[in-house]
């Protein structure tokens, strides 16, 4: 039997998507306490999970309970690095984060060597991996049902609250993320990246919302280069209700398109088009491509009684306690988080300085309070 501990911030991130709620279909996993920046919240939190004890501090928790696993919850990431090192100090042996992983390659190349050096199993919650559609469409990659993979297009949500730059922190990480299973990792980007119609500079950085950092940017179109030839793009414009595309991926192959919009609470179809130059036309050539929903009761759900979202978080803890016992990579581990968070950072750095950015990035911090911090000791 494993014991499991939960982070969150009720007011503060509270405890992200529902990831307080990953380990209910796990049987040999038992949730024991919580911790919340509010006591008497993490007190109603742990009698929800049916956990012994309530801390408000999740130092002390980590300090006086000794836990094989911790669910680091809360949305907003500017204290997970430091959350995931107090949890690998304490000796956990898996951790369960909130994407985006961190804030900086910075802060996750600290996660991972003290990960590695600590045999810390860590997963990261892009749960759009274990989705069967995503699944079906890199099984369909893999065996060529579109022939050759020459190109992949995702969009982000395209709001008037947060296209852009937060859409490409917030929701963009799991798209980029797509694009590395379907493609492998990228070796350049170069990237658009404007503000009211004009290339973005250091004046124009803002702090993110949910502490995500520095940020600029209400229009972003970027293009990554993957091995044999596959490019991939990302586009996010803060624009109107129904004025852009749904969110989505489209890949692009020799003998198919394969298009997946919404992401897998959304119920949306994978449909598949093996005659896009007919489109568009009077009667659309997309087709859907049949895909087994989440089978609940295998994953514990024996009532029916969890969401989509839950089942894919059991689906992500389940692999992370296989990860420890089988001593292997988990699903999407620290290593693939960094990707996300790097890839982010490059479009950043592409639309500073309108140059063709490579990997690994040579500036790991922030590019605006790097470039910030090299302005204040010029003076």
């Amino acid at each position: 039997m494993y014991t499991a501990v939960v982070i969150g911030a009720t007011g503060a991130g509270n405890y992200g998507h529902d990831l307080d709620l990953a380990w209910q279909f796990i049987p040999a996993v038992e949730v024991v306490a919580v911790a919340d920046v509010d006591e008497e919240l993490a007190r109603a939190k742990a009698d929800q999970l049916g956990a012994r004890q309530a801390f408000g501090d999740f130092r002390e928790m980590l300090h006086r309970v000794q836990a094989d696993f911790v669910t680091v919850c809360l949305r907003r990431p500017h204290e997970r690095s430091e959350m995931m090192l107090a949890a690998i100090e304490a000796g956990a042996k898996g951790i369960y984060c909130e994407k985006p992983f961190v804030r900086t390659p910075a802060e996750a190349d600290a996660v991972v060597a003290a990960a590695e050096r600590g045999g810390t199993k860590i997963q990261v919650a892009h749960n759009w991996r274990v989705d069967p559609k995503v699944r079906r469409m890199l099984e369909m990659v893999r065996t060529g049902d579109i022939g050759r993979l020459v190109a992949m297009h995702a969009t982000g949500k395209n709001d008037s609250r947060r296209g852009g730059a937060e859409d490409l922190a917030v929701l963009g990480v799991h798209q980029l993320d797509l694009l590395r299973q379907f493609a492998g990792d990228p070796r350049q980007l170069s990237a658009n990246v404007m503000q009211a119609g004009r290339p973005v500079g250091i004046q124009d950085a803002r702090e993110g919302n949910e502490n995500l950092g520095l940020m600029a940017g209400d229009q972003i179109f970027a293009t990554l280069l993957f091995d044999h030839g596959v490019t991939g793009t990302f586009s996010s414009v803060r624009t109107g209700r129904g004025m852009h595309r749904q969110m989505g991926i489209e890949l692009v192959g020799t003998a198919g398109l394969l298009s997946l919009r919404g992401g897998p609470t959304t119920g949306q179809p994978l449909l598949i088009n093996r005659r896009p130059e007919l489109d568009p036309g009077v009667e659309s050539n997309w087709e859907t491509v049949p895909v087994p929903p989440l089978d609940a009761e295998a994953l514990g759900d024996t009532e029916g009684t969890a969401d989509v979202r839950q089942l894919l978080h059991t689906t992500m803890t389940r692999d992370l306690v296989q990860a420890v016992e089988q001593n292997r990579r988990p699903v999407c581990d620290a290593i693939d988080g960094r990707w996300t968070v790097e890839m982010v950072l490059a479009v950043h750095e592409a639309g500073l300085t309108q140059q063709t950015i490579r990997f690994p990035l040579q500036v790991r911090e922030n590019p605006y309070a790097a470039r910030r911090q090299m302005a204040l000791a010029d003076v």
